[in-house]
């Protein structure tokens, strides 16, 4: 039953049955297809027979055979024992297992994530939305990227082709990435990551950083240059009163640490 779209219509104006006869009746020749009702709900479900979503709309309009339109649309993704994660939109058009979300899009995640895009693609097989050039906040920061995609299932966010984040954790971190994942209380940047906090600069491999602790973490070739010195690591990590670096460590000071000459 997965990726079907179940219906269970709502009627708030009058005519209900007889809009339920037309979708599911022959229509005389010369005649459209075309209803019109209120108050739409529909449900999609698992493998094991489990609501796995549920869409209500205010309005609707559905031909057969033809893409259908809802409108003042409100989504909420079920994953058994996980937060919901809530959606809306102005317009939602479907055909089979696809959708279309257009108009003040919105992706929330109880405590965790939220993106707000003009459109948004929604593949219910793969259970997958897809959007472009977005910008998605999460705790502790934001996340600018060129493609989104996220997982309803199991509350996984990818973000791809050149990404740009804040993380205001202990200091504002300014970064630049390849690509970014986000889930729960967890962000990852991979890929020519170069990080700005304070007068200092870091490039890495990697960041990643737990809002939960408030503790970012830089690895793989890591190079840090401030404003009397440079440093390179194996490791760096950012707490909120202190920054400490392991694995290969190699400090180059400047005249004028501490009042001392450039050293190591």
């Amino acid at each position: 039953m997965s990726g079907k779209w179940i219906f269970l219509f709502l009627i708030l104006i009058g005519g209900g049955i007889g809009i339920w006869l037309l979708l599911s009746s022959p229509v005389p020749e010369g005649t459209s297809a075309l209803s019109r009702a209120g108050g739409i709900s529909l449900f999609g479900y698992d493998s094991q027979g489990e609501v796995a979503w549920a869409v209500h709309a205010e309005t609707g309009e559905m031909e057969e055979g033809k893409e259908s339109k809802l409108s003042d649309v409100s989504l909420l993704f079920l994953s058994g024992g996980e937060d919901d994660v809530e959606a809306a939109c102005d317009t939602l058009h479907f055909s089979g297992d696809e959708a279309t979300l257009s108009g003040n899009v919105t992706l929330t995640e109880k405590g965790g994530m939220r993106l707000v895009t003009d459109s948004a693609n929604w593949d219910t097989t793969t259970r997958e939305i897809s959007a472009s050039d977005v910008t998605i906040t999460v705790q502790s920061g934001s996340i600018t990227a060129p493609e989104f995609r996220y997982q309803t299932d199991d509350r996984h966010a990818v973000m791809s082709g050149g990404v740009q984040a804040t993380v205001d954790s202990a200091s504002l971190l300014t970064v630049t990435g390849n690509e970014a994942e986000a889930h729960a209380d967890l962000i990852s940047i991979d890929g020519n990551v170069r990080v700005h906090v304070r007068d200092e600069e870091y490039t890495a491999d990697r960041l990643g950083y737990s809002s939960k602790d408030d503790v970012t973490t830089l690895s793989g070739g890591v190079v840090g240059t401030f404003a009397h010195g440079a440093i390179t690591a194996d490791e760096l990590v950012i707490r909120k009163n202190e920054i400490s670096a392991s694995g290969g460590v190699h400090i180059s000071l400047t005249n004028g640490f501490l009042g001392g000459a450039d050293g190591t």
